[in-house]
């Protein structure tokens, strides 16, 4: 899979947008967003669409809603702060991404890099848990 722009937008139903439990899952899942809505992300990515649901699920309320697409830049319009528009041009080189999930085989190294480990009060812990499952059983 290529290196590509992923729009991820949200409808919450459960209170106010869960802004600041999702960061982390970016942070962890994504090595460039941009956040230019309370409810709506851009990610640079080479992970599959999958990565980014099954990060996200365990942390939005049952009746919140996500869509998550892939984006061509090559063809835009519209009207954003200047930084928006510098970010979406902005030159990005990646590796190779990481195996396709669902869930991400590699999370749990990818969590204690980032320093977020198993605690469970972290927004994360339910993700690790959904990792630790046999998804034959």
């Amino acid at each position: 899979m290529t290196e590509r722009f992923l729009h991820i937008g949200f409808t919450f139903n459960e209170g106010l947008p869960k802004v600041q439990d999702l960061e982390p899952v970016f942070n962890v899942l994504a090595p460039d967003w941009l956040r230019y809505s309370p409810t709506c992300w851009l990610v640079w990515t080479g992970r599959p669409a999958s990565d980014f649901f099954y990060g996200i699920k365990p942390i939005i309320g049952a009746s919140d809603s996500m869509l998550i697409v892939k984006v061509d830049m090559s063809d835009r319009n519209g009207i954003q702060p200047q930084w928006v528009w510098e970010w979406m041009d902005r030159k990005r080189t990646l590796g190779p991404p990481p195996p396709p999930a669902p869930p991400p085989k590699d999370l749990p190294n990818l969590l204690a890099l980032a320093g977020l480990g198993k605690a469970s009060t972290s927004p994360i812990g339910g993700l690790l848990g959904l990792i630790d499952k046999d998804p034959k059983k």
